[in-house]
């Protein structure tokens, strides 16, 4: 019979004290980069698994992470999601997740049904709807919570700068000299959209110039067709000669429609799309996108969680931002009839 590894077998190749490798590899702060890597090093060359269950028992805990997503068909959860399980998965905890479908009523329902799992704690990347605030929905929980592109003071979160990277995105098709820029992303009243359109303004502003929200379609979901919305822009008396589009069925109905009217990118018109999905690397031309690593998303709130499960009631709640890159593809170019560029 093969003998497990055990944590003191750890201690004894990396040189260190058992404690020392289960503060590591638990994640707790209170270790160095330089000890975690001796001790992560040596559990993987002795194929060290650690007893999920036995370390449940003994800190009380279920070594189960909740996580909620308000619609898994949004395309940027898969790379979150297994961003945060990879994370987890280091620790030795698994991760059970659920999808609210885009309703605030199944969000509280799923919660109070993890709560009553008794997880160890719940990751949320919840619903926009202007008449939820978050410190009230999840009021008197009992669990550790870490919000994913939520941010709402009190509490630990993980958020995505959207204001500046649509001022990029705007900034740089007007360097190019478009003037009628177009911009295609949901829910204007919410904050992801609101953010948007607030950046597309400032550029138009620095600029010296009047945005023109005759550009800016009102859609209320990223799984919306977006080629309908496009037709109306090309039918203005003026219409639009670039685009920023939130890079879902949005991004996908308004090429079909692109091309429809025999409008070739970037020679006839610009693109560049928010986000960065499997979708786009088979575009042709290749899209300038707004990028943000997804993945890193996952593993920022994961790591947010396991913080918080090492010293739940001392430390300050702790913010976490990331920001998109301007990734220059080939769909962008002068607006037709310019003189301006190549």
């Amino acid at each position: 019979m093969v003998k497990s590894v055990s944590v003191v077998d750890v201690a004894r190749a990396a040189g260190v004290t058992p404690g020392s490798v289960s503060r590591a590899l638990n994640g707790s702060k209170h270790v160095s980069p330089a000890l975690r890597a001796k001790v992560t090093d040596a559990a993987r060359r002795l194929g060290y698994q650690p007893n999920a269950q036995a370390r449940g028992l003994r800190l009380g805990r279920s070594n189960t992470i909740g996580m909620l997503v308000n619609d898994m068909r949004h395309p940027m959860y898969a790379s979150i999601i297994a961003g945060v399980e990879h994370e987890l998965s280091l620790h030795g905890r698994m991760l059970l997740l659920a999808d609210a479908h885009g309703e605030v009523s199944r969000e509280k329902t799923i919660f109070d049904t993890f709560q009553r799992c008794a997880l160890d704690g719940v990751i949320i990347s919840a619903s926009y709807d202007p008449e939820v605030s978050m410190s009230t929905h999840y009021a008197g929980n009992r669990l550790p919570l870490v919000l994913i592109d939520r941010d709402v003071e009190g509490m630990d979160r993980v958020c995505l700068e959207r204001r500046n990277a649509l001022r990029l995105a705007t900034r740089h098709l007007l360097n190019l000299g478009h003037r009628r820029i177009a911009l295609i992303t949901p829910a204007l009243d919410r904050i992801p959209g609101g953010e948007r359109a607030a950046g597309y303004d400032d550029a138009f502003r620095q600029a010296g110039l009047a945005a023109d929200r005759r550009f800016i379609p009102r859609m209320q979901s990223p799984l919306q067709d977006g080629g309908e919305a496009m037709q109306r822009l090309l039918d203005l008396p003026q219409p639009p000669t670039a685009l920023v589009c939130l890079g879902t069925r949005l991004l996908s109905g308004a090429l079909r429609t692109l091309r429809q009217r025999d409008l070739k990118v970037p020679h006839d018109f610009s693109v560049i799309a928010i986000g960065s999905t499997d979708m786009m690397a088979f575009a042709n031309p290749p899209l300038t996108c707004l990028r943000v690593d997804l993945p890193s998303v996952g593993r920022a709130a994961a790591r947010l969680m396991l913080r918080r499960l090492d010293s739940p009631a001392t430390l300050p709640c702790e913010r976490v931002e990331l920001q998109s890159e301007l990734v220059i593809g080939e769909s962008c170019g002068p607006p037709p009839g310019s003189h301006n560029g190549p």
